[in-house]
C-alpha cells in the first residue's frame, strides 16, 4: 500500500523534483525548442542503454533504486482518432496536454525498460524526441518495442523528462496505438517492402499467409493485424474459418482471452473445429469460468475420445470446478507447490464460504456472515487477481521507488508492477474491469470505460489509487512466516516481497478487534474465523496488526480513524504512561534476554505486575495488549526451567489480556468460552499450556492440544502441517526440554 512520505531521502526527492517541476510549469504553453540534436539524443540513449545493461548484470543490480515520480492527475483521451487533428514535433507546446491531437512516430531505437518503456522516435520531418511509456506492456509481449515500429500518441503530453530534456510522456495505455506498417496513415516513406505486389490488391488468402509467417515467428500481434486484414477482403467461407482459428490462437498467445473466445466460438465447423473446442474450454479455464470450461470439455471428451491432453485437462477443469463449488482444498499439496514455485502462482479457483457484500452503516461495503459460524471455519479462500513478486535478496520492493507529488506518498517497486499487471490484464480483457472499477477508490472521479477505437479505456489514475486502497502484502507461505517469527523475534515484516489484489476479502473492513483472520499460501487467501461468530455479523480483519499500546494505529491512508476501545484508550491516555509502558516492556525483555536465573525471573516479574498497574480498566472493558509479549516470553523461560505450574500461569494471564475467557481448569474440563486476538506466538503459547498440564492433569492436555491446533488452522490457513511444523504429534508426550520441539527458545 501506499505510505505517506517519512524517510529524509524521499522528501529530499520531492523537493528537489518539485522545484524542477515550479521551473518547468512556468514555461507552459511555450514553443518546444529542443536543446539536444537527432545525433546527440540517439548517443546519449545509446550510452544510457548500455550503462544500464552493465548495472543489471553487475553487483549493483539488486541495490540500485530506479526513482520516477508520478505527474499530475489527468484523464486519458476519450475522442475517437478521428476527431483528433495530426501534429508534429515542432508544435508541440512544453507542459501542455495536447487535447484534439495526435502526433504520429516512428520509433529510430528499440526500447529501453525500467519504470518506463522509453524509446526515440521521430516524426516525418525527421525531428527527434524521447518518447516515455508507462505500462507499455499490454501491446508488447515481452515490453518491448522494436525499431522502425510506428505509434500513435493520442492528446500527447510533452513534459520535462528526469535527465533534463522535454519529451511525451504516456500514462494511460489506451492513450498509444502501435499502427501496422501497411495502414493508410503510415506515411510512403516509412512503409516497408511487402512482397511480391502492392498490400492493396492482397487477397484474404494472402492476408493468411502473411499471418502464419508472423504466428510461426512468435509475433503474435502483429498476426492478428494480418488476419483481421484478411477478414475484410472478401474471405470464403473456409478462409474466414482459418483466420478466425488462427487469430483467435494468436490472441490466446498474449492473454487476450476475450479476443480468443470471441474468435474461437465462431469456429463452429470445419478442419480445426476440435482444436477450436480445446482451445475455447482452455480460455474459459483462463477467464475462470470453470463451469462454462467443463461443458466444453464435455463435449470435446464425447466427440474425440483419443484425445488424451484434452482428457486430462478437462480433470484440472473438474477439480477447480470442485473447489469453487464446494470449497475442498489440497492444502498439503498448495503449500508444496507454493514453495518450490517462484513466483508461487498457485492454479487453484475461488471459494466463496458462508458470507456475502452487505452496506455497512458508515464504513461503506462489508463482509457478512450469512450463518453462524465456529472459530476456525473456512469463510473464504480467494485467488488473487493480480499478484507480484520481488527478489527475495532485495531490501523490500528497493528496485524502484515512485513517488506521488500530490499525495506526497510513495510506492515500491512491488505496488508499481502490480499496478502495470493489473492496467494490462484489463486492457487486454475488458469483460475482468468491473473487478477491479467496482472496488473503493477513495471517491477518485472515474471516467467512461466504453470502448474508444475498438479499444477499451484505462485510466492509469484510478487503477493506481484503487490498488493503493485494496492490495495486501503478503508472506509466500504463511506457514514460513509462521515459523520465522517464533524463531525470530526481531524479524519484520518489511522482509514480505509479495503484493496483490484479492477483490472480494478488499471488501472486509479494519478492526483492531478483528473476527477474522487471514494466511496466505502463494496467490491464495485463506479467510477463517478466528472466533465464533453469529449470522448476519461483520466480519473484520486487521489493516495493520495493533500495536502494544505506545500510540494511536494510523489509518490515514484509509481515510478512517479506528474507534475501537483500544484506540480510543490509547488516545485517552497520558502519553507519561504510554511511555512508560515503553520502557517497561524494554526492561522487561533485558532482564528475560540476560537469562533464566532466579534474579533476572524475579526482576522480570515485578517489571510484569507493575505494567499491569498502568491499566486502571478492567480487560473486559479494554484488552491489556502490552502484557502479551512479557507473559508468554517469561512463561517460555519458566518451561524451560520445567516450572510448569508458573509457565502454565503466566499463559494464563497472557490470553486473558488479550481477550480469551478461559473456564475450568485442573479441576475440570479446560474450556475456551471465548476466543481473543489471533496473536503472534498464540500457538506457542497453547503448547506451553499443554506442556503444564501433562505435569498436573494429563487427561485434559488432548483438549488443550486441539486449542493449540485450532490457533495454528487460524493463524497459517490449515493445519495439515502442525505436526511437521512442531516436529511432533499431540497424540505422543512431549521429550521434556527437546531441543527440536523448541520455538524461539520455549520448550513445547
Amino acid at each position: 500500500m501506499d505510505r505517506f512520505l517519512q524517510d529524509p531521502e524521499s522528501e529530499k526527492l520531492l523537493r528537489e523534483h518539485n522545484r524542477a517541476l515550479e521551473a518547468a510549469e512556468a514555461l507552459e504553453g511555450m514553443p518546444f525548442k529542443p536543446k539536444t540534436t537527432r545525433d546527440k539524443l540517439l548517443k546519449q540513449f545509446k550510452f544510457r542503454q548500455k550503462m544500464n545493461k552493465d548495472k543489471s548484470g553487475g553487483r549493483d543490480s539488486l541495490s540500485a533504486v530506479d526513482v520516477s515520480f508520478a505527474p499530475p492527475i489527468y484523464p486519458p483521451c476519450l475522442a475517437p482518432l478521428k476527431d483528433l487533428k495530426k501534429l508534429m514535433v515542432k508544435d508541440l507546446l512544453l507542459e501542455t496536454h495536447h487535447r484534439g491531437f495526435h502526433i504520429l512516430v516512428r520509433s529510430i531505437t528499440r526500447a529501453e525498460k525500467m519504470a518506463a518503456v522509453m524509446v526515440i522516435a521521430e516524426d516525418e520531418q525527421n525531428d527527434a524526441i524521447q518518447l516515455r511509456i508507462l505500462n507499455g506492456k499490454p501491446r508488447c509481449q515481452d515490453g518491448s518495442i522494436d525499431e522502425g515500429q510506428i505509434l500513435l500518441v493520442k492528446e500527447p503530453s510533452l513534459t520535462l523528462m528526469s535527465d533534463g530534456e522535454y519529451g511525451i510522456r504516456v500514462d494511460h495505455v489506451s492513450d498509444i496505438l502501435f499502427i501496422p506498417m501497411f495502414n493508410k496513415m503510415v506515411p510512403s516513406a516509412w512503409r516497408e517492402r511487402l512482397p511480391e505486389r502492392e498490400t492493396s490488391q492482397w487477397t484474404a488468402g494472402d492476408w493468411l499467409n502473411m499471418g502464419n509467417e508472423e504466428l510461426n515467428r512468435g509475433k503474435f500481434y502483429s498476426a492478428t493485424e494480418y488476419y483481421s486484414k484478411g477478414l475484410e477482403c472478401s474471405p470464403t467461407a473456409e478462409e474466414t474459418h482459418y483466420l478466425l482459428y488462427y487469430r483467435g490462437l494468436a490472441f490466446f498467445q498474449v492473454d487476450e482471452w476475450d479476443a480468443s473466445l470471441r474468435d474461437l466460438d465462431a469456429v463452429s465447423a470445419g478442419p480445426k473445429s476440435d482444436k477450436a473446442l480445446r482451445g475455447k474450454a482452455q480460455t474459459l479455464y483462463r477467464l475462470k469460468r470453470f463451469r462454462e470450461s467443463c461443458d466444453v470439455f464435455t463435449e470435446l471428451c464425447r466427440e474425440h475420445p483419443e484425445d488424451v491432453g484434452a482428457r486430462s485437462d478437462f480433470r484440472e477443469a473438474i477439480a477447480r470446478l470442485g473447489e469453487q463449488k464446494k470449497g475442498v482444498y489440497n492444502f498439503k499439496k498448495m503449500q508444496e507447490k507454493a514453495s518450490k514455485t517462484s513466483p508461487p502462482l498457485l492454479d487453484h479457483a475461488t471459494w466463496i464460504g458462508p458470507v456475502t457484500i452487505r452496506q455497512t452503516k458508515s464504513k461503506g461495503r462489508g463482509l457478512f456472515t450469512t450463518e453462524a459460524v465456529k472459530a476456525g471455519d473456512l469463510l473464504l479462500c480467494e485467488k488473487a487477481f493480480a499478484y507480484v513478486t520481488e527478489h527475495p535478496s532485495r531490501p523490500r520492493w528497493c528496485s524502484t521507488l515512485h513517488i506521488n507529488t500530490e499525495m506526497r506518498s510513495t510506492t515500491r517497486g512491488g505496488q508499481l508492477a502490480l499496478a502495470s499487471l493489473i492496467i494490462e490484464k484489463l486492457y487486454k480483457n475488458p469483460s475482468l474491469a468491473s473487478t477491479i472499477t467496482d472496488l473503493h477508490s477513495g471517491g477518485f472521479k472515474q471516467v467512461s470505460t466504453a470502448p474508444v477505437d475498438g479499444k477499451p479505456v484505462i485510466d492509469t489514475f484510478q487503477v493506481a489509487r484503487t490498488i493503493s486502497l485494496n492490495s495486501f502484502g503478503s508472506p509466500t507461505s504463511s506457514r514460513a512466516d509462521h515459523i520465522h517469527d517464533a524463531c525470530d523475534s526481531s524479524r519484520s515484516s518489511e522482509m514480505l516481497h509479495n503484493c496483490g489484489v484479492w477483490p472480494y476479502a478488499s471488501k472486509l473492513n479494519h478492526s483492531c478487534m478483528s473476527n477474522a483472520h487471514r494466511a496466505f499460501i502463494g496467490d491464495m487467501m485463506i479467510i477463517r474465523a478466528a472466533v465464533d461468530i453469529p449470522a448476519d455479523t461483520e466480519l473484520t480483519i486487521w489493516y495493520l496488526l495493533p500495536a502494544p499500546e505506545n500510540q494511536p494505529m494510523d489509518f490515514r491512508h484509509w481515510g478512517f480513524e479506528c474507534c475501537c476501545a483500544m484506540c480510543a484508550d490509547v488516545r485517552a491516555t497520558d502519553p507519561c504512561i504510554l511511555e512508560n509502558r515503553v520502557r517497561q516492556r524494554a526492561h522487561i525483555a533485558m532482564a528475560l534476554e540476560k537469562g533464566s536465573s532466579v534474579i533476572s525471573c524475579k526482576r522480570a516479574e515485578t517489571l510484569i505486575e507493575n505494567l499491569a498497574k498502568t491499566y486502571p480498566r478492567p480487560v473486559e472493558q479494554v484488552l491489556h495488549l502490552g502484557l502479551w509479549e512479557p507473559l508468554t516470553l517469561i512463561a517460555g523461560v519458566y518451561a524451560s526451567q520445567g516450572q510448569h505450574d508458573k509457565a502454565g500461569e503466566a499463559v494464563s494471564q497472557a490470553l486473558a489480556a488479550v481477550g480469551f475467557v478461559l473456564e475450568g481448569s485442573v479441576e475440570g474440563p479446560l474450556v475456551v468460552k471465548k476466543w481473543g486476538l489471533a496473536m503472534d506466538n498464540l500457538v506457542v503459547a497453547w503448547l506451553i499450556l499443554r506442556k503444564y498440564f501433562l505435569e498436573v492433569a494429563p487427561e485434559r492436555a488432548t483438549q488443550v492440544g486441539r486449542y493449540a491446533r485450532m490457533a495454528y488452522l487460524i493463524s497459517v490457513g490449515e493445519e495439515t502441517s502442525f505436526d511437521a511444523t512442531y516436529g511432533m504429534s499431540l497424540k505422543v508426550a512431549d521429550e521434556p526440554h527437546s531441543e527440536e520441539n523448541q520455538v524461539k527458545g520455549w520448550v513445547v
